[in-house]
């Protein structure tokens, strides 16, 4: 399974299935706050659920149209990182995150979403990396933020969360 270092204790792997037990212990610890900002946050509703979404994205990844990770903490999957809409022709992607709330907090994001810029612009050959976040997510823009994506626009009632449209900041970074 392929895999990244990001701090001596992170690491981001290539979706494994046999991950879905850990990442749904996350999803159930922290479902409040992800039904908040995520449409799947409500409807994962066992390891059995996970482990067909982790199978569906090996899938997505061997036709190259998703390159998605499991963030690793001390040997133990807790969130998750993608690259998603990959569009080869263009050369561009979106990127997708979440983690694990007791692991929030400390940079973990922050630093696991650098790594996937690295990645996506020297291993994928992006040119553009688009990142949407609700304008009433604070965490997310400020990750945004801190490595340097730039605001490029205000969406109205772009994404559908927690039973209604949210407006959202689409951020964009160019290699």
């Amino acid at each position: 399974m392929k895999e990244w270092t990001v701090r001596p204790n992170v690491k981001l792997r290539l979706v494994d299935p046999d991950d879905a037990a850990s990442l749904y212990e996350q999803i159930e610890k922290t479902r409040p706050q992800l039904a908040k900002f995520m449409p799947w946050g409500d409807s994962t509703k066992s390891v059995e659920d996970e482990r067909v979404f982790l199978e569906y994205c090996e899938g997505r990844i061997a036709e190259q149209k998703l390159w998605n990770a499991s963030i690793i903490i001390d040997g133990k999957a807790v969130g998750m990182i993608d690259l998603h809409n990959i569009d080869s022709d263009n050369e561009k992607a979106e990127v997708g995150y979440w983690l694990g709330g007791e692991y929030q907090g400390n940079g973990v994001m922050t630093d696991c979403l650098s790594k996937l810029l690295e990645i996506g612009f020297e291993e994928l050959n992006l040119h553009k990396i688009k990142l949407l976040a609700e304008q009433v997510n604070e965490a997310s823009n400020a990750v945004a933020k801190k490595v340097g994506f730039v605001l490029e626009g205000q969406l109205k009632d772009e994404i559908y969360s927690n039973g209604a449209f949210h407006d959202a900041n689409l951020y964009a970074m160019v290699n």
